[in-house]
């Protein structure tokens, strides 16, 4: 009885350690307001209020996402008056980061970017060759590779 025990913990563990990546398409919502006004934006019938510099949702799953945004104006103590500014329906596609900017006139535009970064070094910037590591010395003048 022992060994089934100890048999069937190696299993699991070697299982829950060889599943890899629980998130893999893991997309990012930013939302940046320059206006003076209160900003209001609702995601898929959640309301998030935008203060003066914005915010960013991060593991937003991949598909339709439905964003309004509304300028809350207020009349007198305890009246407020949504005013809607922007809506639309988006599809959102895994590792893609969107930017939702605000200006001061409450004019909105979106902003999409595939941004794939695993964690493990394999990102996107120019810093990085993703696959070759050709070294400091690739780019020498005299023809010579290595030190000299």
């Amino acid at each position: 009885m022992k060994k089934i025990f100890t048999l069937v913990a190696i299993l699991f563990s070697v299982t829950a350690f060889a599943s890899g990546n629980p998130r893999p398409n893991e997309s990012k919502m930013a939302i940046r307001s320059n206006s003076d006004a209160f900003i209001q934006v609702v995601i898929d019938g959640r309301q998030y209020n935008v203060n003066r510099n914005g915010f960013v949702l991060d593991n937003i799953r991949s598909g339709r996402h439905r964003i309004e945004v509304y300028k809350v104006d207020n009349y007198g103590m305890f009246r407020k008056r949504p005013q809607l500014v922007y809506r639309n329906t988006m599809v959102v596609k895994p590792w893609e980061s969107l930017n939702i900017n605000i200006n001061r006139f409450e004019r909105v535009w979106v902003d999409t970017r595939f941004d794939r970064d695993d964690r493990r070094g394999n990102d996107r910037d120019y810093g990085r060759d993703r696959d070759y590591d050709r070294g400091p010395d690739y780019n020498d003048r005299d023809g010579r590779y290595g030190r000299h």
